[in-house]
């Protein structure tokens, strides 16, 4: 009989899990999702539809569950960074410093990404795997792997058991908030560092920027990002946004006064920016993004957490990657311990938990370290010695990527 196993969220984490095991053979899977099923939906947000670049780790989990190919066809093809010269730099004639990227990776939404990985499960593991939407699950029993199913798909509320559940529902996990309130043993630390951002769509001037990139427009006063996903046709059609990211909370009173600050930051916001998205740039909300939890452990009894319900970290471009690597990791840890569920997810908790925390200390480092001049960064971009740029190297371990940047020297693998 198969083993019979649970996944709670239909994010990249749980995708890729989804995908990793049923390619291992001889597991149900039920994917439970509270929101509306990709391929439904629109694939991005104006709100928080920032880029996401599946390289190094992520390239590797992609490869693992054979859906490089789908990614080709389906997300924009990432090819490297560009950083913009400071704006006096710019007026002697300096161009955009090029950071290549030296391997296969891709960019998209979370939409976009999300969509491609459902689309790869449907096609070759629908018989091993089934999706159901629009259901929420709540942890009744972590020991017994018992959960309360509640929504349309399901008819009712109903309570259910699995050999294993994965949390895969995200940063504000509601598994990991039922294991810290029924498990004494299990604890969860978080931290803040403050840090938020908003996000300004692009709409002017596309024809100067290459979708295959992801572009540094300003380090200073605020850190603004921009990148290309899926526009409604697809890859050839993409939708530009540049996530602004502040070290506090903010708010604009007007345009003005938004106005006056990507003049001072970097005036290619402003030409890439027409002044009706600088207004609706002015009416969004901005986002938390500088939170981090670390869990006592990644596995209770029946029960393990995976992606951001494990360890959500500071936007580093490393969350989907991470996610990805650590659902085909725990795959493999499940797979090859057919006889001992018990000893396989010992395994995974093991290794994973050693990675997240290196990936922890790369992202708060790079937060709480002083603000980097726009020199900094095309220093570090050039000779790869910051922690960020080492952890996109999928050659190096989390673990590698933190020692080898010079912080990390002592520290156990």
């Amino acid at each position: 009989m198969p083993v019979n196993i649970a996944v709670v969220g239909a994010g990249p984490a749980g995708l890729t899990f989804a995908c990793a095991l049923a390619q291992a053979g001889g597991y149900q899977i039920q994917l439970f999702e509270r929101d509306q099923d990709h391929g439904e939906v629109a694939t991005y947000n104006p709100n928080r539809s920032y880029t996401i670049d599946i390289t190094g780790h992520g390239f590797n989990a992609a490869r693992a569950i054979g859906i490089t190919e789908r990614f080709d066809a389906d997300l924009i093809a990432f090819k490297g960074i560009k950083i913009a010269p400071a704006p006096w730099m710019r007026r002697l004639g300096w161009g955009f410093v090029n950071e290549p990227y030296g391997s296969q990776g891709w960019t998209g939404s979370r939409g976009d990404i999300c969509r491609s990985l459902q689309a790869q499960l449907l096609h070759h593991y629908a018989n091993s795997v089934d999706l159901h939407f629009g259901v929420g699950a709540q942890l009744v029993n972590a020991e017994r792997g018992e959960l309360q199913l509640t929504g349309p798909a399901t008819g009712s509320s109903e309570v259910r058991q699995f050999d294993l559940v994965v949390a895969c529902d995200g940063g504000g996990s509601g598994l990991r908030r039922a294991l810290s309130d029924q498990e004494p043993g299990f604890s969860v630390q978080s931290m803040d560092l403050g840090n938020h951002a908003m996000m300004l769509h692009l709409d002017q001037h596309l024809d100067e920027l290459d979708a295959n990139y992801l572009y540094v427009l300003a380090t200073e006063p605020v850190l603004a990002v921009a990148g290309a996903i899926n526009g409604p046709l697809g890859p050839g059609d993409p939708r530009w946004f540049c996530q602004i990211g502040f070290a506090a909370p903010r708010q604009f009173a007007s345009f003005r006064e938004a106005a006056d600050l990507f003049d001072q930051t970097q005036p290619l916001l402003r030409h890439f920016a027409s002044d009706a998205m600088v207004g609706a740039f002015c009416q969004r909300d901005c986002l938390p993004t500088g939170k981090s939890k670390r869990c006592s452990a990644l596995v209770v009894g029946r029960v393990a957490l995976l992606g951001d319900a494990a360890a959500p970290v500071p936007p580093v471009g490393q969350g989907v990657n991470a996610a990805m690597e650590g659902a085909t990791l725990l795959a493999k840890c499940v797979a090859s311990h057919r006889n001992s569920l018990t000893e396989g997810l010992a395994a995974f908790s093991r290794q994973w938990h050693a990675e997240s925390d290196a990936l922890r200390q790369i992202a708060m480092a790079q937060y709480q370290s002083k603000k980097l001049s726009r020199l900094q960064v095309i220093l570090a971009a050039k000779f790869g010695r910051l922690g960020v740029q080492l952890a996109k190297d999928g050659n190096l371990s989390y673990q590698e990527a933190w020692q080898q940047s010079g912080q990390g020297k002592g520290a156990g693998r």
